[in-house]
């Protein structure tokens, strides 16, 4: 998926969120947006969103000093999904059709996003978002993946959200399907990493990967070799979030992608609304 100027708009006002957060000294978030200004002038649109946002958190962390500036918030939403779990485990023990209402709550966890910049209440808004029907779901063309002797690599996205994961992974696991779960290497906004897996227990369940590298969604050219024979060695690949979907929409692998469209350029890819949920496949039909 390709940048579009839209994109850039986004950058800025990522940028100062972030410089907001890593500190609060008024001259160093004026020296990140300058330094933001200066690179965003020099570049193109010839990449995707993600790549194209990158680089304003590395200047975040230069110029404050702060290499994670999401830790706290990250450490609090896996405490109150986990908090969370129990209820949405039950409800897909009750549910007719336990598969489908774990992608459910898999999407739903996808609300927990500090780059988008939205307003969200975990505990209030998820439970809501399992009534929320899907714009596309190839939940049909996912089922025929699974099965005994079948390979499963899912790209997590941000914490909190890997713990509405667990029950999707729980779900795929019962089918006899094997399921290697990835992070990020480093911190980057409020994605996961290895740490963030650990506190949630996703480490006691499945094998957990670093992608190699701490970029939003994957940066196929800093991917780590293990991240990579994973991937190839994979039958279905379960891609969450937008920074996922717009790095690896355009990749042979046969993945799925699953995920809350939370800006017009991800909608306007995937052919849905905004604030749709979205389960979709290439062999599905778009909406």
């Amino acid at each position: 998926m390709k940048a579009k100027p839209d994109c850039i708009v986004c950058v800025f006002r990522q940028a100062l969120g972030a410089a907001r957060l890593a500190c609060d000294n008024p001259a160093q978030h004026l020296r990140v947006m300058q330094e933001v200004a200066r690179w965003v002038a020099q570049t193109d649109l010839e990449r995707t969103p993600a790549s194209l946002s990158r680089p304003l958190y590395a200047t975040v962390t230069g110029i404050t000093g702060n290499p994670d500036p999401y830790h706290a918030i990250k450490a609090e939403s896996n405490r109150i999904a986990l908090e969370l779990l129990p209820s949405i485990r039950a409800r897909i023990a009750a549910s007719p059709d336990p598969l489908q209402t774990a992608i459910h709550a898999a999407a739903a966890g996808n609300l927990i996003d500090l780059g988008i910049g939205h307003a969200f209440d975990i505990a209030k808004d998820i439970p809501a978002m399992l009534d929320q029907p899907f714009k596309r779901n190839a939940i049909e063309e996912f089922r025929k993946e699974l099965g005994p002797g079948r390979k499963l690599v899912y790209l997590g996205d941000n914490a909190g959200e890997i713990v509405f994961d667990i029950p999707l992974v729980e779900a795929i696991l019962k089918t006899g399907t094997t399921v290697t779960f990835t992070v990020k290497s480093g911190p980057i906004i409020n994605d996961a990493t290895l740490e963030d897996a650990r506190a949630v227990g996703l480490t006691d369940m499945v094998p957990v990967i670093g992608t190699g590298s701490n970029d939003i969604g994957v940066d196929w050219t800093r991917v780590s070799g293990e991240f990579l024979d994973a991937v190839r060695q994979a039958d279905v690949l379960v891609s969450k979030g937008h920074g996922n979907f717009e790095t690896c929409n355009e990749r042979p692998e046969n993945f799925y992608f699953l995920l809350k469209a939370k800006c017009a350029m991800v909608a306007d890819a995937l052919n849905v609304r905004l604030g749709d949920l979205v389960f979709a496949h290439p062999s599905h039909p778009r909406a």
